[in-house]
């Protein structure tokens, strides 16, 4: 059984959801679309949360905006290396996305930042079918 990291480092969880980002926008997810607009305001309250650099924030933010950029250009080229793109989680890997993402809204003051921390979290839950994952595993072998 996979041990599951109940304390994912920030650095990890915002890798993750600038990954997350990126491919959601290369398969297709328009610039525009709500899904992504709550991916990316989690990547910026990630940093906020847990005071993460200026500079790890800014090199997320970047790689985000030129993979719109290649999009709207209509330019194939691929912003991360082919093997962090489209990543498969299984389920150990989806709920220690989901504990880091719920202890990053415990750390946020603001109610609507822990409110769109909410929002990335049933969104990542329903994207990575964490409830597939929980029918196939079942109540005894979760």
């Amino acid at each position: 059984m996979t041990k599951i990291e109940k304390h994912p480092a920030p650095e990890k969880l915002l890798r993750q959801i600038t990954t997350e980002t990126i491919d959601a926008l290369g398969l297709g997810g328009q610039p525009d679309h709500p899904s992504i607009a709550i991916l990316e305001t989690g990547v910026g309250l990630i940093a906020k949360a847990w005071g993460l650099s200026q500079e790890a924030l800014q090199n997320s933010v970047d790689l985000i905006q030129r993979q719109k950029q290649n999009i709207l250009s209509g330019n194939g080229e691929e912003v991360l290396p082919r093997d962090e793109c489209l990543e498969s989680y299984d389920g150990p890997m989806i709920v220690e996305l989901l504990w880091g993402l719920f202890e990053t809204a415990i750390k946020l003051a603001d109610a609507q930042d822990r409110a769109a921390i909410h929002d990335l979290a049933i969104l990542m839950a329903d994207s990575l079918n964490l409830d597939d994952w929980i029918e196939a595993c079942g109540p005894a072998k979760a």
